[in-house]
């Protein structure tokens, strides 16, 4: 099983950036985070961040990488260790990856209403509105 969280935000809280061009994060009400480890911002770092249109995020795992890149190729010998430490600096990004989109989505305005265990998303979606009616009969009702 897995372990999700699930973050909310209702209509009062949208949070725009005043001439209403945040149309995405307008319609989107409910988003579940994976917690733990996420393989594919390890493999992928920065297109995760874009494909999940985190594009802040994605900006600063760049900047990191890049930053980290040149550090490393400065100061550590030898083209195996610097293999390494790009390896390491990945795998640190894909233990994040997760905190830092639920990071993204608070300062996004959404809140974190449950922690919900299911086999994947669906399962645990469908957990979290039969514990929860009043979010789905206010999520149809938005819609």
């Amino acid at each position: 099983m897995n372990v999700y969280s699930i973050h909310f935000r209702d209509s009062a809280s949208a949070n725009t950036n005043g001439n209403g061009s945040d149309k995405k994060n307008q319609t989107t009400k409910l988003v579940l985070v994976k917690d733990g480890y996420s393989l594919p911002a390890t493999a992928f770092g920065p297109l995760w961040a874009l494909v999940l249109g985190l594009w802040e995020l994605a900006f600063l795992i760049f900047v990191f990488q890049v930053a980290m890149g040149f550090l490393i190729n400065e100061f550590v010998p030898g083209a195996n260790a610097a293999i390494v430490a790009q390896v390491g600096i990945a795998v640190l990004i894909g233990i994040v990856a997760n905190e830092l989109r639920r990071w993204n989505l608070d300062r996004h305005g959404f809140e974190e209403r449950a922690t919900v265990l299911g086999n994947d998303s669906a399962d645990a979606e469908r957990r979290f509105f039969e514990a929860n009616p009043d979010v789905l009969a206010q999520l149809e009702g938005a819609t």
